[in-house]
């Protein structure tokens, strides 16, 4: 056979640089919105764990019929400390026979809070003791990427997006 007859496969070292120079630009683009979309998620998947708290004790003291609390709690076992240390589903608080029903773990350090800790009271009929609501943002937080949980006197339990401060 001779050259001019053999089909030539494959790239050329010149291509490939070429195709490896273009990749390299479109990742460099790519990368800040990427991060920006984890983030998003992270934040999400937080308020959602927040917002399921909240949607559990209420569903629990209406089935229970008696007052079901969430708290923020540094340890699991008592109410105190922030949210960003965790929080927890408890029946019969403050009464001899507390139960603690369900504990949600830290979500980071880098998820800040406002306000920084509390609690809420699900009566047995459903209602809040009191209307509350949570701010949650992420360190370098950028445009309508924080949240904010609403937890109504009604007992309606919701979130919505805002923008970052």
């Amino acid at each position: 056979m001779s050259k001019a007859t053999m089909n030539q496969r494959g790239f050329t070292l010149m291509e490939l640089l070429i195709a490896i120079a273009l990749l390299a630009i479109v990742t460099t683009a790519a990368l800040p919105a990427f991060t920006t979309f984890i983030q998003n998620n992270r934040l999400t998947g937080q308020t959602n764990e927040l917002v399921t708290a909240f949607q559990f004790a209420r569903s629990e003291a209406l089935k229970r019929a008696d007052p079901i609390t969430v708290c923020s709690s540094s340890d699991g076992e008592d109410c105190g400390g922030s949210w960003n240390e965790g929080w927890m589903v408890i029946a019969n608080r403050g009464a001899g026979d507390e139960e603690v029903l369900r504990v949600w773990g830290s979500p980071g350090a880098d998820f800040q809070f406002d306000p920084a800790g509390g609690s809420v009271d699900f009566e047995a009929n459903g209602f809040a003791s009191a209307a509350l609501t949570i701010e949650l943002d992420l360190d370098n937080c950028t445009a309508d990427n924080a949240r904010r949980v609403l937890i109504e006197r009604t007992g309606r339990v919701g979130s919505e997006r805002f923008d970052c401060s």
